[in-house]
């Protein structure tokens, strides 16, 4: 699973830290990963390093760098942790200015939903992609969720002109019933994520936004980590059908690559919205 579910880590150049940011999950043979939109936006609203939008498109600049973490197969001969960068970011919504000067633009996001991509493994061999599904949620079906609960920050020492750190952290799970389901959540906003979404009662450790949230029926990944309360059984998933819908560079769709079998994800059949 750690081959698929990955850490979100940002980093400074010189910074004595690598910051933990939460969970992402690879969708493709190609490198797409997916992962909460919130998770990349929290960069640029706390100004960790350069975050550069252009259009639907976040890039980090100068010294920030953010990817995430993968460990390689045994196969290399060692145990050892790959770090591959996203090359480009990509969500949904519109920006909006604040009337108050010292206030940022703020995202209206269509939903919490991000779709990233990283480089090849070292080896060039494909990633391990996730199966998803168009089918979303009923009420009183299980979910599971997935991802690195409560990630500390990670020393970093330059030796020889390289960062050298030592990372090791076990994906954890929560399984819970699914209460209610909002998949007109983008128009009425009946809750406080944005986006269709749903509502589970189990208990989400920081860190864990943008994880994979699986069915009672099968492996296949059909909710984002999107929202929590501490220390609270109560949660809110993502729902990753509408947005394999929504264009992509070029406007393209997750679905259309899916359905074409170039990048590699897996069909599965579904319904959707």
């Amino acid at each position: 699973m750690k081959q698929s579910i990955l850490p979100v880590v940002a980093w400074v150049k010189n910074k004595k830290f690598i910051r933990c940011t939460g969970t992402a999950f690879v969708i493709s043979c190609s490198g797409y990963v997916m992962t909460a939109c919130h998770v990349l936006l929290d960069l640029k609203e706390r100004d960790y390093g350069k975050v550069v939008r252009e259009g639907s498109l976040l890039t980090f600049m100068d010294n920030l760098s953010v990817g995430v973490f993968i460990p390689l197969s045994p196969a290399y001969g060692r145990r050892a942790l790959a770090y591959l960068p996203f090359e480009y970011s990509y969500y949904w919504g519109k920006w909006k200015s604040s009337p108050l000067i010292h206030k940022q633009e703020e995202l209206d996001m269509l939903t919490d939903v991000a779709i990233c991509k990283i480089p090849e493994m070292p080896n060039g061999g494909p990633h391990q992609p996730l199966s998803l599904s168009l089918n979303r949620f009923a009420k009183g079906e299980k979910a599971y969720a997935f991802g690195y609960a409560e990630m500390d920050d990670i020393p970093v020492e330059i030796k020889d002109g390289r960062p050298v750190f030592d990372f090791e952290c076990d994906i954890s799970a929560s399984i819970s019933d699914v209460v209610a389901v909002f998949p007109e959540n983008h128009l009425k906003k009946d809750v406080p994520p944005r986006g269709p979404c749903f509502d589970f009662r189990a208990k989400i450790p920081g860190k864990m936004s943008g994880g994979p949230i699986l069915g009672d029926h099968g492996s296949v990944v059909r909710g984002v980590v999107s929202r929590s309360f501490s220390k609270e059984k109560h949660a809110y998933g993502a729902m990753p059908g509408p947005a394999m819908r929504l264009p992509l560079i070029e406007g393209e769709t997750l679905k259309d690559m899916m359905e074409s079998g170039n990048e590699g994800i897996a069909q599965v059949h579904g319904q959707g919205l």
